[in-house]
């Protein structure tokens, strides 16, 4: 099923806005803004599809190992569903988030489905990596709600933006 988004989404090197979610322990945290890590935020519909959980899975192989990348898996599932999901499946290196109290944040990074009507309001399959400044650096959308992202131009993506904040962080030493 090809979906249409609320917009075009936010862009790279547009600020990515901060919110607020909910852990599966239901505590608030803040997604996007500026952070100590590197964030990848990834919007999708549910986790009790067969392709989010695919996706889920992955990028707890993937990313969430790496010390300074923050994976964040959004959805409008309860912090009940996730906390079972993340139980079974034994996701424990990526934090799966309830936007359920505010929809809204989905809505203001353009990641919310308006077309087809039966699937509006839910979020799309949408991959925004964040640097350290707040600022989007990667953004990945899938148009095919049914299709996993491509994990490799992400992963790339994440590379090289892990890559540069080290540069940049020898050469703030080396200024000292």
């Amino acid at each position: 099923i090809e979906v249409t988004l609320n917009s075009n989404g936010l862009k790279v090197g547009d600020s990515a806005p901060a919110f607020t979610a909910v852990t599966i322990d239901f505590e608030e945290v803040t997604v996007g803004g500026k952070q100590d890590k590197i964030q990848v935020i990834a919007f999708l519909p549910s986790i009790d599809t067969s392709t989010c959980e695919l996706e889920t899975t992955k990028f707890n192989t993937l990313a969430g190992k790496m010390e300074d990348v923050l994976v964040n898996v959004v959805s409008k599932d309860l912090p009940f569903a996730q906390k079972r999901f993340c139980s079974a499946k034994g996701i424990n290196n990526v934090r799966t988030v309830s936007d359920y109290k505010d929809a809204n944040n989905a809505l203001r990074y353009g990641a919310t489905i308006s077309a087809p009507v039966f699937l509006e309001g839910l979020f799309g399959r949408v991959i925004y990596i964040v640097d350290t400044q707040g600022k989007i650096a990667y953004v990945q959308v899938v148009d095919e709600i049914s299709m996993e992202p491509d994990y490799k131009k992400a992963m790339d993506a994440l590379d090289t933006i892990r890559r540069d904040l080290r540069q940049k962080k020898i050469v703030d030493k080396l200024k000292k």
